[in-house]
Formats: C-alpha cells, sequence, structure tokens
C-alpha cells in the first residue's frame, strides 16, 4: 500500500477574537495558496489515489479538499478521529488493516501526530526533516507485516524532494 502522509496548510493562530477554540481554527489565504502549489508539484505522485482519510478537524478536512479539488479526485474523503493528535496510533493502524484492499491512500492530519506515525510506520527513530504544514510523504507499507519504507518528503518550503 502507498501511503501519503500529509500535513494540514498554514492554519489561522490559536486565539482570535472569534475563534477561541482549536478545533475550529481553519487555514489561511497562504496556506490555500501553498497547498495548491504542492498539489500542482506533485499532481502526477497521485495517480490511482483512492481515498483521503482526514482528520476531522477544520483545517484538515479544507486540506483534503484542497488536494482533492485540484486533484480532480473522484473518490471518497472520509473524517476519521484516528488522525487528530489525542487519537491512539492503534486504532490508525486498525483503520488501515479495515481498508488494506486499498493500494493508495492519503492521509490528512497534524503534527506531532504525523511526525510519529511515520516512524511507527517506517521504524525510524528519526526524521531527517521537520514535517512543515502543508508537506507531503510517500511511505510504502505492507500492511500484513506492518513494516513500510518512507520514499520521500517533499518540503513546501523549498519545493525539494528529501529522502
Amino acid at each position: 500500500m502507498r501511503i501519503f502522509f500529509i500535513r494540514h496548510a498554514e492554519a489561522i493562530e490559536y486565539e482570535t477574537p472569534t475563534v477561541t477554540s482549536d478545533e475550529y481554527r481553519f487555514i489561511t489565504p497562504e496556506g490555500r495558496k501553498v497547498s495548491k502549489e504542492i498539489v500542482k508539484h506533485l499532481k502526477e505522485k497521485f495517480l490511482g489515489l483512492e481515498k483521503i482519510f482526514t482528520s476531522s478537524l477544520i483545517r484538515a478536512v479544507q486540506t483534503a479538499e484542497i488536494f482533492a479539488d485540484e486533484l480532480n479526485f473522484g473518490g471518497e474523503v472520509e473524517l476519521v478521529d484516528e488522525l487528530k493528535n489525542e487519537a491512539t496510533t492503534s486504532s490508525l493502524q486498525q483503520l488501515i488493516k479495515d481498508n488494506s484492499e486499498l493500494n493508495i491512500i492519503a492521509l490528512v492530519g497534524h503534527e506531532p501526530k504525523m511526525s510519529l506515525l511515520l516512524k511507527i510506520y517506517t521504524g525510524l527513530t528519526e526524521l531527517n526533516f521537520d514535517f512543515k504544514k502543508s508537506g507531503v510523504c510517500l511511505v510504502e507499507f505492507n500492511v500484513e507485516s506492518g513494516e513500510g519504507k518512507l520514499e520521500w518528503y517533499f518540503n513546501p518550503k523549498t519545493k525539494e524532494f528529501v529522502k
């Protein structure tokens, strides 16, 4: 299974006069712009994408919608609590097992959860990059063995692949 790990786009600050809860933070115009640029750089990498799973927090849902729209994705975007930071990693592992018939999926979530998941799914103890907002990683993952390999990370700031 190919799994794209996507960190949500830049969101508004934690507290503003109108948004006083983390769960209601939405992405900024700059965040939208950067996400659209990232999709343009990576569009061919997402060929064959079958499903997008996203955290149910607004900023992740909006990021997933931008990716889906820019990719002309005709599949399902599913909101899952397993991608929230407070969810257990075992719950996401179960979600992936339950969807093992899929070959290519995307997971849209938050830090520090995304970096933790990358370490779990690849066996790495440290990542050689900071998982930036709008960043994308690809992991080739064997659902049966539970082992994966980090293929690349695309840095949204430098527009370069890190291996």
